[in-house]
């Protein structure tokens, strides 16, 4: 079997294999899911009439937490988890922030930030599990030569940056935290050193509340060795499509490598759509004679290189089956601007992506599951919970609260319409907590129903609330872990699973 034969195989099973793998929604974090919802109300009159209950006959005291006079309780002395210890706070004027980039690379700027614990601030109990902070965020803003200067970027490849991750610290109170950014731009050699800054958000237990932002100043330098050419690639011309509404898009670029002291490779990496950013695509290339007849090519793997020839004519080509960015750029006819990065070349490739007819069904209500609780700020471009597993199913899309020891809960989910026109949901839909349905629902919609139904949209987001009576499951209630809740919207085939987590309110089991 011919090697381009072979290539074309790999790429299709890694493209395969991608689409099918489970892709999960960050943890949700308790102590953000508890501020948001408070504790969990009892229902009156209203809410039943609401839920279509008839309140006939139904004896609300009996839902009513026993007094705490009552009851006469013996002193109990409980052993706080060291996951909820009271634990170190920062010592914000320490913090330094360091970092390294390699010029005409990859285009990574890897961080580094070091902390440490204040020690004038009395410390929690918990012995040396005290030595430590639960990251709630860390955002990278202000990054010296960024073609937008208000451009933010939350830290990647960091394993403890978001959803209240573990951080100890040694000894001496001190740990190093890491992960990096992509900045749309070139880090050549003169430069130097690339300031930026970081928004340390943290808390001294897993629930806490956050302490104040750590603001860090850092300084990344340049690595020793670099892969920037004396000559870069000279572009011919570049051509860029995409379908309406999101459909499939293409952007090709013919280049010429210089005949002295340019890229001996190039390193397809991330592709910017109107600064939505893109690393997983399908690439190829094809090689061009003198004469302008095309003699060869093949696929070319996101972040592997791609050998060139002195006077090598060569067209890139970057295919994204899916195009993502927001549903009013892809459906207003208008051009949009294209960012490619070919590392080890001077130059970011820039060119334009014409609106072309697609597939008509691509512009009809696409209704997506987003993170139930919104982030703050709200994120730009947010992305949506993508299925997992076989079944389609969206893990962690929906969050909330129940009473313990009690008979009701909140819960919450969020839609957005990613499609071209607008989309309905109808309510309420199917709702049921670790496997039983509860006695009655109901739902508040950020945007008012009409007829049961409520309309989303083109880049509209729409928060439901939901409202549960639950069925009788007291030996779930009773306990301080979540339950598991599922909805089904039919509608749009949405079915979304999360957890309702205990309110911790001890004096309903009373």
């Amino acid at each position: 079997m011919k090697k381009q034969a072979l290539s074309i195989i790999l790429a299709l099973v890694l493209l395969l294999s991608n689409s099918s793998f489970p892709v999960f929604a960050q943890e949700i974090n308790v102590s953000d899911v508890v501020d948001y919802f408070g504790i969990v109300e009892d229902w009156t009159t209203t809410d039943l009439s609401v839920a279509g209950v008839d309140s006939e006959g139904i004896d609300l005291s009996a839902f009513e937490p026993k007094s705490g006079d009552e009851v006469v309780l013996e002193p109990e002395v409980v052993a706080e988890p060291s996951e909820f210890v009271s634990k170190s706070v920062l010592n914000a004027a320490a913090a330094a922030g360091t970092g390294s980039y390699v010029p005409c690379g990859n285009g990574k700027i890897t961080i580094e930030l070091a902390i440490e614990k204040d020690p004038a601030i009395p410390e929690g109990v918990g012995g040396n599990a005290k030595n430590a902070i639960f990251v709630k965020s860390i955002v990278i803003k202000n990054v010296a030569g960024d073609p937008d200067p208000t451009a933010t970027y939350d830290l990647q490849e960091c394993s403890v940056c978001e959803g209240g991750g573990k951080v100890l610290l040694d000894a001496n109170g001190k740990a190093i935290i890491r992960g990096t950014i992509m900045v749309p731009m070139i880090y050549p050699i003169a430069p130097g050193n690339i300031t930026y800054v970081a928004d340390l958000v943290y808390a001294k237990g897993k629930e806490a509340a956050p302490e104040p932002v750590v603001t860090i100043n850092g300084t990344a330098t340049p690595t020793a060795s670099h892969f920037c050419p004396t000559n870069s690639l000279t572009v011919s011309s570049t051509k860029g499509t995409y379908e309406e509404c999101g459909g499939k898009a293409s952007f090709k670029v013919d280049v010429v490598v210089p005949d002295t002291d340019g890229p001996k490779f190039v390193v397809p990496s991330e592709i910017y759509v109107n600064k939505t950013v893109y690393t997983e695509y399908v690439c190829r290339y094809t090689l061009f004679g003198s004469s302008g007849y095309p003699f060869g090519g093949d696929y070319c793997a996101p972040g592997y290189q791609v050998p060139l020839q002195p006077g090598q004519r060569i067209r890139f080509e970057a295919l994204i089956e899916d195009l993502v960015n927001p549903i009013s750029e892809t459906s207003s006819g208008l051009q949009l601007d294209v960012v490619w990065r070919l590392g080890a070349n001077g130059a970011m490739i820039t060119g334009k992506m014409d609106s072309v007819a697609g597939n008509p069904k691509a512009c009809d209500a696409k209704i997506v599951p987003l993170a139930p609780l919104e982030k703050n700020p709200p994120l730009v471009n947010e992305k949506a919970i993508k299925p997992s597993g076989w079944y389609g199913t969206y893990e962690n899309a929906v969050v909330g609260l129940y009473q313990k020891c009690g008979r009701f809960a909140v819960m919450q989910i969020r839609l957005r319409n990613d499609g071209g026109k607008t989309g309905y949901v109808s309510l309420p839909g199917g709702v049921t907590v670790n496997g039983g349905t509860p006695i009655s629902y109901y739902w508040l919609s950020s945007t008012e129903p009409e007829d049961g139904k409520v309309a989303i949209a083109p880049g509209e987001v729409v928060t439901l609330l939901g409202r549960l009576w639950l069925t009788n499951i007291p030996s779930q209630l009773n306990s301080n872990g979540p339950v598991n809740v599922s909805v089904n919207l039919p509608d749009h085939n949405l079915f979304m699973n999360g957890k309702l987590h205990s309110d911790k309110v001890n004096w309903r089991c009373y």
